[in-house]
């Protein structure tokens, strides 16, 4: 899930670049912060995940 919420969440930052701060930069400074909340909850399952995956294989 952490990797699917990345890949959607940085392809989302790519667009928040190249549309929502040309367009509108009020609007595209309210979203970021969502952006960055979720990319760094997508890393953060990320990261659960590979941990668990490390600690299942090694029993």
């Amino acid at each position: 899930m952490g990797l699917i919420m990345l890949v959607f969440w940085l392809t989302r930052s790519y667009t928040w670049y190249a549309n929502d701060l040309q367009a509108n930069p009020y609007l595209a400074w309210v979203h970021l912060p969502i952006i960055v909340i979720s990319l760094a909850i997508g890393i953060y399952l990320t990261y659960l995940g590979i941990r668990g995956r490390r600690a299942s294989s090694s029993s």
